[in-house]
C-alpha cells in the first residue's frame, strides 16, 4: 500500500469519518483529534490562520490535495533529520512526523540515533518505547509489520 493511502486509513478515510460524523453532505468538518486540536480532512492540524477557510468544510478534493501538501512539507521535514534511510523506514519516519510533529519526533533521541547506525531493531525497540506507542499501538504495530528492514 504506498504511503497517501496508509495515512488515509491511519488518519480516517472517508467511509471512518461518515460514521463519527466528521464527514457529512458531501464535505470534511473540522473536528478535535485524541490531543483536543482542530483537524479536517486526512489528519491535517488546523493552524488559527486556516480555521476560518475551513469552517465551511472542504471537498473530498481538497482534502486528498491538502494530504498531498501535509505529505510533502512531511517529506522536507524528515530529510532535516539528515538520516540516511531505505525506503520502508523514510515511509515510517514520514508517517511519524505526520502524526507527531518534527519538533515530537526529535524527541525520539534514541531512536534516531539508532537509526543513523541503521540498527533497525533498536530503533523498533525505542518507537515501542514511548507514550506514542501506548496512544496509538494497532497504527505502530501496523507500521513495523510494513518494515522490510527489521
Amino acid at each position: 500500500m504506498d504511503l497517501k493511502q496508509r495515512l488515509i486509513n491511519y488518519e480516517g478515510s472517508m467511509e471512518y469519518q461518515k460514521t463519527r460524523g466528521y464527514y457529512k453532505q458531501g464535505k470534511f468538518w473540522m473536528y478535535k483529534d485524541t490531543e483536543g486540536y482542530d483537524t479536517i480532512g486526512y489528519g491535517h492540524l488546523v493552524l488559527n490562520s486556516e480555521r476560518e477557510k475551513f469552517k465551511a468544510g472542504i471537498t473530498p478534493m481538497d482534502a486528498d490535495l491538502l494530504l498531498a501538501w501535509d505529505i510533502d512539507r512531511t517529506k522536507k521535514d524528515v530529510q532535516s533529520l539528515g538520516l540516511k534511510l531505505p525506503k520502508d523506514w523514510e515511509d515510517f519516519m514520514i508517517i511519524m512526523v505526520f502524526q507527531l510533529g518534527l519538533a515530537g519526533t526529535k524527541k525520539f533521541r534514541k531512536m534516531i540515533a539508532a537509526l543513523e547506525k541503521q540498527d533497525w531493531k533498536e530503533a523498533i525497540n525505542q518507537a515501542k518505547d514511548s507514550l506514542w506507542y501506548r496512544q496509538t499501538p494497532n497504527r505502530l504495530n501496523d507500521m513495523i509489520k510494513e518494515l522490510k528492514n527489521k
